[in-house]
């Protein structure tokens, strides 16, 4: 997880400060929820609330610019992890073809913010790739994941390999690249954990969602692993 501007421009906050947020204050959900408001497959009229927002990204800074130009912008959506949500299920988002970045409305800390597998060496995200697919699509636990990265693959635990969560302050502006293996973990704090996600898509090979609210993600019920694992037999990703 990288950050790109510790506080966005103040037009883009302003404009985030006035994206109606009652839905959220108001879902009694304990699941970490979205809701889209810009999507590529809805009609003009259905984006009409997501142009300003897409405008001011287009020219917040030269990272989110380079990503306009050479990506797919699919989604513009808010994800809120209510407190005491439920922890998702580590997991590399679309198997891989997507890259996001998020703007936090409040801080995050240990508490609340993304966790996620950190490599010492970065060539290691590069190295591990298929692995960290292989992780991702089996749903493997913590505890999995440090015994197949360190018995069958020689890595240490805290010397080659750790857990971090993303810290960094409100309307701040970061960012997750494709590889990335993280969750999003159980709410500790007092209030809901809400952040602009800015999806991009790479190599534009696969479906995404297009339903304005999103709120019950495939990673967030273990019990459900199995069927999506039977599902994704079935599917061709190129």
């Amino acid at each position: 997880m990288e950050n790109i501007e510790n506080k966005i421009s103040e037009q883009l906050m302003t404009a985030l400060k006035n994206i109606d947020m009652d839905y959220f204050k108001q879902s009694k959900n304990t699941l970490i929820n979205h809701r889209v408001f810009y999507c590529n497959k809805w009609s003009a009229e259905e984006n009409k609330n997501g142009f300003l927002i897409k405008e001011l990204l287009e020219k917040e800074c030269d990272h989110l610019k380079t990503s306009f130009e050479n990506h797919t912008l699919i989604q513009l959506n808010i994800i809120n992890a209510p407190p005491d949500c439920n922890m998702q299920l580590f997991h590399i988002d679309y198997q891989g073809d997507s890259a996001s970045y998020f703007i936090p409305f409040v801080d995050l800390s240990d508490l609340n913010g993304t966790e996620y597998l950190h490599f010492s060496d970065k060539q290691n995200y590069t190295k591990y790739y298929s692995q960290l697919l292989h992780m991702s699509d089996n749903y493997l636990d913590k505890k999995e994941v440090i015994d197949y990265l360190t018995n069958k693959h020689g890595l240490q635990l805290h010397k080659d390999f750790c857990f971090k969560c993303a810290n960094a302050d409100a309307f701040s502006l970061l960012y997750m690249p494709y590889y990335l293996y993280h969750r999003g973990q159980k709410n500790r704090t007092h209030t809901n954990r809400i952040m602009l996600n800015i999806l991009f898509s790479i190599g534009n090979n696969f479906n995404y969602p297009i339903e304005e609210y999103i709120l019950d993600a495939e990673i967030d019920e273990e019990g459900r692993a199995d069927k999506i694992l039977d599902i994704r037999k079935n599917q061709i990703i190129t």
